[in-house]
């Protein structure tokens, strides 16, 4: 195929609109770039549209096999010029391989719920490089999802993918227009909701767990509203001794995943 050097070229055009919410929801894809990011999808087994690769930028042995695997399994592969990727990416020194990923968010009834599982929530959250560091914190504890619930942002925004490090195709994700079905998910399941609170009296170091679990967080500005924390079976704060109010949102969810994972083996 010959390399795509025209910086008008359609397929440019497309991955650079898929930078916006509205056409990654309309065409139900986005747009990873980097090396982990498209091997873990290849391994993931996610649907992948197309490939592109600067074959003098991508150096990785790695990624130039899988390049070669990919276009002998029938995938679109479509060698660019380095000016023609360095286009297209938002990065200061591209590596030379990314992809059109179809997008996939699963339903309540697609979470797996035994006796040790752990879940995120995150209600009304705006910031797309949190919801990246929270997916990879999930997927570091081994949590068996993440829902997103209300207005939170795009799991699919470039930012919150590259935060994710390649989590965003190993966590499963699902998203609710309103949190109301995840009580109902929460009590049918017999799944106990854990939610911070700045003014919850319990510490969340003294605090005992029961699981399977659903870790409830806020947005990073407002939290949690107050009808929200009385519906839940717990709330704990996390100490603050210094003079700010409050913990990076990703920050104090990873410290409750992992004070509750050691609590849990």
């Amino acid at each position: 195929m010959m390399i795509i050097t025209s910086l008008q070229n359609p397929l440019l055009k497309r991955i650079k609109r898929l930078r916006q919410k509205k056409y990654r929801q309309a065409e139900g894809c986005f747009y990873v770039e980097g090396l982990r990011a498209t091997l873990t999808a290849v391994e993931q087994g996610a649907a992948l549209e197309a490939v592109v690769y600067a074959p003098d930028l991508l150096t990785s042995a790695a990624g130039l096999t899988a390049v070669t695997q990919l276009e002998q399994q029938g995938v679109l592969v479509f060698p660019l010029s380095a000016a023609a990727f360095a286009s297209i990416s938002e990065r200061e020194n591209p590596v030379g391989l990314g992809a059109i990923v179809q997008a996939k968010l699963l339903s309540l009834a697609d979470l797996p719920v035994n006796g040790t599982a752990v879940y995120i929530a995150l209600v009304d959250i705006g910031d797309p490089g949190n919801l990246g560091t929270i997916v990879r914190a999930a997927d570091a504890v081994g949590a068996a999802g993440v829902i997103l619930a209300g207005q939170t942002v795009d799991p699919f925004h470039g930012t919150a993918v590259k935060a994710s490090m390649g989590t965003i195709f190993t966590v499963p994700l699902v998203h609710l227009p309103d949190i109301e079905p995840l009580w109902e998910w929460a009590a049918a399941q017999g799944v106990s909701v854990v939610a911070t609170s700045a003014r919850a009296e319990e510490n969340y170091w003294t605090a005992a767990y029961r699981r399977p679990c659903l870790l409830l967080m806020g947005s990073e500005g407002e939290g949690l509203d107050a009808a929200t924390l009385a519906r839940a079976d717990q709330r704990v704060s996390i100490p603050m001794r210094g003079s700010a109010s409050s913990l990076n949102l990703a920050m104090a969810t990873g410290l409750m995943l992992y004070e509750i994972l050691r609590r849990g083996g």
